[in-house]
């Protein structure tokens, strides 16, 4: 199966876009830990993909040492077993993920790849955040049981196709294009579908395991955090990038900051009411908030308690925190620099 993280939607895709998504991050946007063609890595959510290889990725893990609390919340999930065959990594996006690769064909198992944003954890607490594992473990244990998985092999095939064979460069990639057109569009739609359909069963997975609040109050504190964001963060600095002469203050430190303002109750039932008042976005791979929620018995957004210490806070060694924050806030503005000197 291939299946998209627990969250989001809610960021805004112009957020996504040149130099505001290269962010740096061993877990890649769409489809997994693999290289994009032809499509906007940055227009959704990070998936993950099953797909067998002969190398396991190289990226940079956290260790036990500098999160114990999700780590044991993920072991406690899915065992010791399947833990220790886990790599977790931070991310600067409000997001979380999980991959799975087959290295060697497959002959040794799978190695799953858990991507925790950064920006996740300064808006959730620890119980919020098992909610969040709950939801991505359910993508593991769900991956036979719908045809996702199908379509993303297929796509990978192509994908590999035109690698070798450019369309526009080569005749054959060209032809082969030309012939796939008429069912990018429908594979398209199956593919959200199929998406959107797992995402409701990961919810409910969620729910079974701990209770509906607590997978209710997740959702709604990550769409309350993607619209504040958007507010707060990315429209002020796509303002500043115009005209820019020299880096303005990078997105991550920006969103830090914002997420403070969410231990407001008053401000959070505000950014809660705004997430779900937020129309559906028909190219999403997730389901509105609405719909999410009404699958876990609310037909209205309930009242949530504002989080007292965050994950990010609370759960992780400010050492590593500080140095991911910092890598990440050092390569934007590198890459931002870069593009302005052009």
């Amino acid at each position: 199966m291939c299946r998209p993280a627990f969250w989001l939607t809610a960021l805004h895709p112009a957020c996504r876009r040149a130099v505001f998504s290269r962010h740096a991050s061993a877990c890649r946007h769409c489809r997994g830990y693999r290289r994009h063609s032809g499509r906007n890595a940055g227009s959704r959510p990070a998936d993950w993909n099953n797909f067998s290889g002969f190398r396991r990725s190289k990226v940079e893990g956290i260790s036990r040492d500098a999160a114990p609390r999700p780590w044991q919340i993920w072991e406690d999930l899915v065992g010791t077993r399947r833990a220790a065959r886990t790599t977790i990594v931070l991310t600067s996006d409000l997001n979380a993920s999980i991959g799975e690769e087959r290295p060697f064909l497959g002959i040794f198992g799978r190695w799953s790849i858990l991507a925790v944003g950064i920006p996740l954890l300064a808006v959730t607490d620890e119980a919020a955040l098992a909610a969040i594992l709950a939801h991505e473990d359910a993508h593991l244990r769900n991956r036979d049981t719908n045809g996702s998985l199908n379509l993303a092999e297929l796509e990978k095939c192509f994908e590999l196709i035109f690698d070798y064979a450019p369309p526009g460069r080569t005749v054959s990639g060209s032809l082969f294009y030309w012939m796939l057109s008429p069912l990018s569009k429908t594979l398209g739609r199956e593919e959200i579908r199929l998406s959107r359909h797992a995402e409701i069963e990961a919810d409910r997975h969620a729910a079974r395991t701990g209770d509906s609040y607590s997978t209710a109050r997740a959702l709604l504190l990550a769409g309350a955090a993607g619209v504040l964001f958007e507010d707060r963060a990315y429209r002020p600095l796509r303002r500043e990038l115009l005209g820019s002469m020299a880096p303005p203050e990078p997105p991550l430190a920006r969103t830090l900051k914002a997420a403070l303002g969410l231990s407001d109750p008053d401000t959070l039932r505000e950014y809660v009411q705004k997430a779900w008042d937020a129309p559906d976005d028909t190219t999403s791979d997730h389901p509105p908030w609405p719909e999410r929620l009404a699958a876990l018995g609310y037909s209205s957004p309930p009242t949530i308690e504002p989080v007292e210490h965050p994950a990010l806070s609370t759960l992780l060694r400010s050492e590593t925190v500080a140095e991911r924050v910092r890598h990440f806030n050092d390569e934007w503005t590198s890459t931002v620099a870069d593009h302005l000197d052009r």
